[in-house]
């Protein structure tokens, strides 16, 4: 079953920049059985309207269980991005220019929050004036490859200067795994934030992400564009079937050693 929260969105373009800072779209994937298995992402979001470079924005994400069984949790995170054509003849050739008006809305208009709206060429209504979007940066969440890559290099270009602050005490992976009897730690794996505990009804997470934020070295040409963030979750019983379900082996599979039946 597949649970989809969205929360309101507002943005408001500045003289330099302005940035789009999203709660955004949470996803919620749980498999049902007889009694009801529910996990969902509980996300604490102070939205910045004017998120300028060397501003961070707090974006906390954990996951509680909020079922009748006991549950095990993962996290993706998918991150998106849009630029906006930027007017280069008040400056030098190099992106110091302000962002590109148009008199007239695309047949296609960009929704903030509908990522499907995102597409080269369509156009983004800021109070009737109009700017051309001339890049855009899609993941795709149903494919665990184009997740967040921890410690990864980013996938494009415009996500090296936006940073993800994790409660890095927490986190592990294969550089740097946990010690034996260590509790409520996340472990990275391929594209995966596996928490290592069983969550009882009512439980949740330690925190996974603590907020976001944008360098101060950032450029010119990314001025007024869209940024979302997309923490997609997934749920399991304990019984065994988790490990051929999620395809776990090796020391993602220990974590939940003498944990599931």
């Amino acid at each position: 079953m597949l649970f989809c929260l969205l929360l309101s969105l507002l943005l408001v373009v500045g003289s330099t920049y302005a940035w789009i800072t999203y709660s955004d779209e949470r996803i919620n994937h749980t498999q049902m059985t007889v009694k009801e298995l529910s996990l969902l992402i509980d996300e604490l979001f102070k939205p910045d309207l004017q998120w300028r470079p060397g501003k961070e924005t707090e974006k906390r994400v954990t996951v509680q269980n909020n079922g009748q069984i006991p549950a095990i949790a993962r996290v993706s995170l998918y991150e998106f991005l849009l630029q906006f054509e930027v007017d280069l003849r008040d400056g030098e050739g190099v992106g110091n220019g302000g962002l590109k008006k148009v008199n007239k809305a695309s047949s296609q208009p960009i929704e903030a929050e509908q990522l499907s709206t995102w597409k080269v060429g369509n156009t983004y209504d800021a109070s009737g004036v109009f700017f051309v979007a001339s890049s855009v940066f899609l993941s795709d969440t149903q494919n665990s490859e184009t997740a967040y890559k921890y410690k990864g290099t980013p996938s494009t270009e415009g996500l090296a200067y936006l940073t993800l602050h994790f409660n890095e005490s927490a986190i592990y992976d294969s550089t740097n795994p946990p010690h034996s009897n260590l509790q409520d730690y996340w472990y990275y794996e391929s594209g995966y934030f596996y928490y290592s505990e069983v969550l009882q009804p009512g439980d949740s997470t330690i925190p996974l992400l603590t907020s976001v934020s944008l360098a101060e070295t950032i450029p010119n040409e990314y001025k007024g564009a869209l940024y979302q963030l997309v923490p997609v979750m997934d749920g399991h019983d304990i019984s065994k079937q988790l490990l051929d379900d999620w395809q776990l082996s090796g020391p993602v599979a220990s974590l939940y050693n003498g944990k599931l039946h």
